[in-house]
């Protein structure tokens, strides 16, 4: 029996609910507060919406695996993750951001591409990379931004980008449109959910790719390596079914 064709098995007997019950086990869903379009949290729902929350529900949706959220900022369920003293997470990561014990599942959820966000009613104009030298840009705190961080980083008065820090998506939109940068950087599909949510039109702004600095990279569901087998079966299995009938493609449209 070959490797995919004994994971789809095992999602079979696990959704018919023939595996004993010492398989099923709860799965920590870790929620990372003010993040969205990609996890929407309210005061009485931690699992309100989101991109990666809704196929997280219709992955899990039917199974005997029980999703119980664990919601704090970014850096807390970093070291939760790291500190392995808590068993059976899930959260959505890339490649470059893996650590040992650390597992992505087989299919992308989608592409994260940085794009640089320029009111249309500012004469700046950007072509390359030294266009924002000496100048201020507007960036998310507490973010890496690979490939640029270095120039935020030099000491030299050439070649040095200066930043002004927001704390939340929507303090950077308003930092934007009162002109405390030259543009604000952040992936594509937040700003223009973050747009909408202003209650702005993305046809004010000017957005210029920033794939050439920042590379784009593939998000995928990321993992605690030590998850149940047949719950990293039915990821896999439900996340390539999803994207064969068009239903990742869906959720994505709905967040844009």
């Amino acid at each position: 029996m070959t490797q995919r064709l004994m994971r789809r098995v095992l999602v079979a007997l696990c959704c018919a609910g023939w595996l004993p019950a010492a398989t099923a086990a709860d799965i920590r869903y870790m929620v990372i507060e003010q993040v969205e379009p990609f996890q929407i949290v309210t005061r009485d729902d931690p699992l309100h919406g989101g991109l990666v929350t809704e196929i997280v529900r219709q992955v899990f949706q039917g199974s005997p695996f029980q999703l119980r959220p664990v919601v704090a900022p970014a850096l807390r369920l970093d070291a939760m993750r790291s500190g392995g003293q808590t068993p059976n997470w899930l959260s959505y990561g890339a490649r470059p951001w893996l650590h040992a014990g650390w597992q992505l599942s087989q299919q992308p959820l989608f592409s994260w591409r940085h794009v640089l966000a320029v009111p249309k009613s500012s004469p700046f104009r950007y072509r390359r990379l030294s266009d924002l030298f000496g100048k201020p840009l507007i960036l998310m705190y507490g973010y890496d931004y690979p490939g640029l961080d270095k120039y935020l980083r030099s000491k030299s008065g050439v070649g040095r980008i200066s930043d002004q820090r927001a704390l939340s998506q929507d303090s950077a939109i308003r930092m934007l449109r009162a002109g405390r940068g030259v543009g604000y950087i952040d992936t594509e599909l937040r700003l223009l959910y973050n747009l909408r949510q202003q209650g702005l039109s993305p046809a004010d702004f000017r957005f210029y790719d920033f794939s050439r600095v920042i590379p784009r990279i593939d998000i995928h569901l990321m993992y605690d390596q030590r998850l149940p087998e047949d719950a990293k079966a039915l990821i896999d299995s439900r996340l390539a079914d999803m994207r064969q009938s068009g239903e990742l493609a869906a959720i994505m449209q709905h967040y844009r």
